[in-house]
């Protein structure tokens, strides 16, 4: 099948699924700094729309570009000549900061990540929140006030982001983002996206890596999408086909965030038979 050919039959099954949807998804970048999140925003906006642009901020260096919790509406980035496509309910990108993996810690059950990723995933914190500032309150034990949860910025979907840069694989990290996708208060469909594939050219050690993140995070690799970047200058090309393949996937209406319920206990009675109370003694 030729590449325009399967690019209209992908981009059809897409549709397809968007007029399922009542409403876009809010999906949630999560990963570690540098790995990529912002940039893979801008390349999934440019498979759709053909054009790069930074609707999501990108940097370089050793700081971090991204300190905010910011939303990528879809209407600042869809706006089709085609009337009918207008109204699609392509998805809402939240970009966050980049996880710092020194602040996750197997021994400890609220870590400093841990605590923002709950906040983000439940919409109990506004837009443009600065997320540094927020981790280096939490990294000093303070008590965060908790607004009511925001239904428009509760997480439908998580992207897990992992660079192919790094041969290794954050343990901690990954464990903690799925204890928070999976066993809080609510269950969340997750994905992952393996960036910077310009930087393994070994395809059985970038297979194999694809196979480990997907038992880390318990997921079905088909689930996970290796990706090269778009960057500025660059023309849309065929990688777009398998980008839109992985957004349709996303898009698919069965997905749905399952509200955990968990079984209450009664509280146990004493087994043990009571010590009847002494008043006095005597002695033998």
């Amino acid at each position: 099948m030729a590449e325009d050919e399967r690019r209209n039959e992908v981009w059809n099954e897409l549709k397809a699924n968007l007029n399922e949807i009542k409403k876009p998804k809010n999906v949630l970048l999560l990963g570690e700094y540098g790995t990529g999140k912002s940039s893979f925003i801008n390349t999934v906006i440019t498979a759709l729309t053909g054009r790069y642009r930074y609707y999501a901020d990108i940097g370089s260096g050793n700081l971090h570009c991204t300190t905010r919790l910011h939303k990528i509406f879809r209407e600042e980035y869809w706006n089709p000549e085609k009337e009918e496509d207008r109204a699609l309910n392509l998805p809402n990108f939240i970009d966050i900061i980049g996880l710092d993996v020194q602040l996750s810690n197997p021994f400890e059950v609220d870590t400093v990540n841990s605590q923002i990723m709950n906040l983000i995933l439940n919409g109990k914190l506004s837009e443009d929140t600065d997320l540094l500032d927020l981790g280096m309150k939490l990294k000093e034990g303070k008590k965060i006030k908790e607004i009511p949860e925001d239904e428009s910025l509760v997480i439908d979907i998580i992207v897990i982001v992992v660079s192919l840069e790094d041969d290794k694989i954050q343990h901690t990290l990954l464990d903690e983002i799925y204890k928070e996708s999976n066993k809080r208060t609510r269950q969340f469909p997750v994905f992952a996206v393996l960036t910077k594939s310009d930087k393994c050219n070994d395809q059985k050690k970038l297979e194999k890596k694809k196979k480990d993140i997907a038992e880390e995070i318990s997921i079905d690799v088909k689930k996970i999408l290796i990706c090269k970047n778009y960057h500025e200058g660059q023309n849309p090309d065929s990688r777009d086909v398998e980008i839109l393949e992985f957004l349709t996937k996303l898009c698919d209406p069965c997905l749905k965030v399952v509200k955990l319920h968990k079984v209450k206990v009664e509280e146990e009675q004493a087994t043990s038979t009571p010590i009847p109370p002494t008043y006095g003694c005597s002695l033998m």
